[in-house]
């Protein structure tokens, strides 16, 4: 996980334990489209929903800019 951006906000996150997944699964209601999935650890999953946050940022932000 790099520096978070600060700009995301994760005040109302939800891990949980899926046995139909067989992983923790971390989820967001700030970004309703973006889970993350670890088989081990609940706080990998919150990373790898930070990181997924991050990258969809980083997109949306490039998105808005004029073609080169």
């Amino acid at each position: 996980m790099g520096i978070v951006d600060t700009d995301v906000c994760l005040s109302s996150f939800h891990v949980f334990r899926s046995s139909s997944d067989d992983g923790f699964i971390a989820l967001s209601d700030h970004y309703p489209g973006l889970v993350a999935r670890n088989e081990f650890s609940s706080l990998a999953a919150v990373d790898e929903l930070i990181d997924l946050i991050e990258r969809q940022r980083r997109l949306d932000r490039s998105s808005g800019r004029p073609a080169a």
